[in-house]
């Protein structure tokens, strides 16, 4: 049974005035088929109360795995993702916790959450 490293870093904000992601950065160690779990907690307007969790492999770009609507039991996996299957995602008003439920060793890899200032984003 091989051991895998996860690693969270700080949040990253888009547009962002005023409001605030606070993530914990810790280095998280598992062995596979264990469970994990990442948290975010969201400190001001996020654009649709919507969080985005990102992976970020070594020598990979950014990819994103999904979106949690806060205070709604609502998430929407990114299809495009390879391992969109091995992640959920749970939260509360205030906050977003990404999950894996049984680790591999391709899941070794830094996650991010972002979100959009509802009063800086724009669609065009």
């Amino acid at each position: 049974m091989s051991i895998v490293f996860l690693v969270i870093h700080f949040c990253f904000t888009v547009a962002a005035s005023g409001q605030q992601l606070q993530q914990d950065q810790i280095l998280k160690t598992r062995k596979e088929k264990q469970s994990v779990s990442f948290s975010c907690k969201v400190t001001g307007s996020c654009f649709g109360n919507t969080v985005h969790w990102y992976q970020k492999g070594e020598g990979k770009p950014f990819s994103q795995i999904l979106y949690k609507v806060l205070n709604t039991n609502s998430f929407t996996r990114d299809n495009t993702h390879p391992q969109t299957a091995d992640f959920s995602a749970m939260g509360k008003s205030d906050s977003s916790e990404l999950k894996i439920q049984s680790v591999k060793v391709s899941h070794s890899a830094t996650y991010y959450c972002a979100c959009w200032d509802s009063s800086t984003h724009s669609e065009n």
